[in-house]
């Protein structure tokens, strides 16, 4: 609804230029730029045209900017879970992925999920991930109020993403902690798929 706002006045003027210019081209004859006020209000409708067009463009540049941040903040609070599933999974002569990816990339989680799946977690990275459960909970919660900045959507996979963590903070057991830790795996995927 609000890009059909910002886009109905660059349609006026760029309709309204086109109509004044046609019906400036029907009546040119040697003094057409004389006491005519056709030629006046095309460059007023041209000038809005690209005024309204450069502004929106910036408005919506500026709106895209802050929404990224908003969503790279959320998503740097998981960093941890991400960092502790890297290094359980990680390959004797390879390289752990580096923080940016940890924060942004989607491929990782999907990785991430799929080695999950595929594998069985040690102790020693269940008793990591539920200490980085119980770390991260609050700062999770308080973040709810971020993502919901960005759209109902997004808050929904966050709220169950903090539902995960939150059970992931309480497991006792290798199957209350892998489900939770799944779960969340799962939200994370989905939220980074959700249109910013």
């Amino acid at each position: 609804m609000n890009r059909w706002l910002l886009a109905l006045p660059l349609a006026v003027f760029g309709v309204g230029g086109i109509g004044l210019y046609l019906l400036f081209l029907s009546q040119a004859n040697e003094n057409a730029f004389q006491e005519n006020l056709l030629p006046e209000l095309i460059g007023f409708c041209l000038e809005g045209f690209f005024l309204v067009g450069l502004f929106t463009f910036i408005q919506q540049l500026r709106d895209y900017y802050r929404r990224r941040e908003l969503w790279m903040s959320l998503r740097s609070a998981l960093r941890d879970f991400l960092s502790h599933l890297d290094l359980a999974f990680l390959a004797p002569d390879a390289e752990p992925a580096s923080t940016s990816a940890l924060e942004s990339e989607p491929l990782l989680v999907s990785r991430l999920t799929s080695l999950l799946g595929d594998a069985e977690l040690g102790i020693d990275t269940l008793i990591n991930l539920k200490k980085a459960a119980i770390c991260t909970l609050p700062l999770a919660r308080d973040l709810i109020n971020i993502a919901a900045q960005l759209s109902t959507r997004h808050m929904r996979c966050w709220i169950a993403i903090v539902t995960a963590i939150d059970q992931l903070s309480v497991a006792n057991t290798r199957e209350q902690a892998e489900r939770p830790l799944h779960e969340l795996l799962m939200r994370l995927a989905e939220f980074d798929t959700l249109k910013l």
